[in-house]
């Protein structure tokens, strides 16, 4: 198989973000109806394997006049980031052991990458750097394919097929069917680059962060006419924003329904406790009567009884307090009666 290494390559610029191709790029054309190859990225030129389609590839700062399919353009460089669809698929160091045949040499210091579209590898063929993949039986692979009509002409026919599949052949006048293995052949990206290229991206990247996080948005940038006059003096003035203002409203608003609510509780609280004291007065004034009242009712008590046998005299106030004993009716004496011996009574 005819390869294409240890060339000095061209720079066909820098690759540094993703880029994506046209959705024509990524159709299979197949040689012809029953062949085993069948090529992506190209443009339809009359020739069997048509070229190497120039908006398939990402931008360049040297335009390279297409060649014929995955002859190899350049590289990119600094290259850091692999077209949308594509993926890693090999790489190689200088110095180092490569993961391909790589087309394009390398200085010291650098690194290469091969971008292909998912679950291709890497190769060296048909004079430089391609993308390979095989449908075979056991490793089916369902890819969008398409008819080139003629020269200059769009790819036609695109609809979805299945590899390995059946063909038909006819031979000397004989049906044939057959089961046909797809190669299937993109064009690979060569990108390179250095670890100062890592480093100066990442701080790039940094900066870029840093200069975002620092910016201070525009809440007016898309108020329009006097609106926007207005919102631009207010800014200019100092004055609060409408966000600001809506703020301070709900804050305010919930101020004061707080200030309420411990207002009403403060209030409960001292309700509760006046009733407190009113139930504690009611309680003393049915406690039991001191002892002066309990004097008073047992006056009252004494009032009930017979009168005392004794009782102090005015004439005994110089005396002090000397009880003397009342009169008493006398006790009563049986009377006598003829024919008995009276009884001699006591007096006192």
């Amino acid at each position: 198989m005819e390869t294409s290494t240890g060339l000095a390559g061209i720079v066909l610029g820098p690759l540094t973000t993703a880029w994506s191709m046209p959705d024509a790029c990524t159709v299979y054309v197949p040689a012809c109806a029953t062949c085993t190859k069948a090529y992506r990225g190209q443009q339809c030129s009359g020739k069997v394997a048509g070229s190497d389609g120039a908006d398939c590839w990402p931008p360049v700062t040297v335009r390279e006049t297409p060649k014929p399919p995955f002859f190899g353009w350049g590289f990119y460089s600094p290259g850091l980031a692999c077209p949308t669809g594509y993926t890693t698929a090999c790489t190689a160091e200088y110095g180092g052991r490569a993961g391909w045949d790589i087309q394009f040499t390398l200085v010291p210091g650098e690194t290469a990458v091969g971008c292909c579209p998912q679950d291709f590898s890497c190769t060296n063929r048909g004079g430089g750097n391609v993308c390979v993949a095989v449908a075979s039986v056991g490793t089916q692979m369902i890819v969008e394919t398409g008819v080139c009509p003629g020269p200059g002409l769009a790819i036609t026919g695109i609809a979805q097929a299945t590899f390995p599949d059946i063909i038909t052949t006819t031979i000397t006048g004989a049906v044939q069917t057959a089961t046909r293995e797809m190669i299937l052949l993109a064009p690979m990206f060569q990108l390179n680059y250095k670890a100062s290229d890592l480093a100066s991206a990442s701080s790039s990247a940094t900066t870029a962060s840093a200069t975002g996080t620092n910016q201070d948005p525009d809440p007016d940038a898309n108020t329009s006419g006097s609106d926007a006059s207005s919102a631009a003096s207010a800014n200019n003035q100092g004055g609060l924003s409408t966000g600001a203002i809506a703020g301070i409203g709900v804050g305010a608003a919930l101020g004061g329904i707080l200030f309420a609510a411990a207002a009403g509780w403060l209030w409960w609280k001292r309700r509760k406790r006046v009733r407190t004291t009113r139930q504690g007065s009611s309680v003393a004034s049915t406690a039991p009567e001191t002892s002066h009242e309990v004097d008073s009712s047992r006056g009252a008590w004494q009032a009930h009884k017979p009168e005392p046998l004794y009782y102090h005299s005015s004439q005994n106030a110089g005396r002090g307090n000397v009880p003397i004993e009342l009169e008493s009716q006398p006790p009563a004496v049986e009377l006598w009666t003829a024919g008995s011996t009276p009884s001699r009574g006591r007096f006192s």
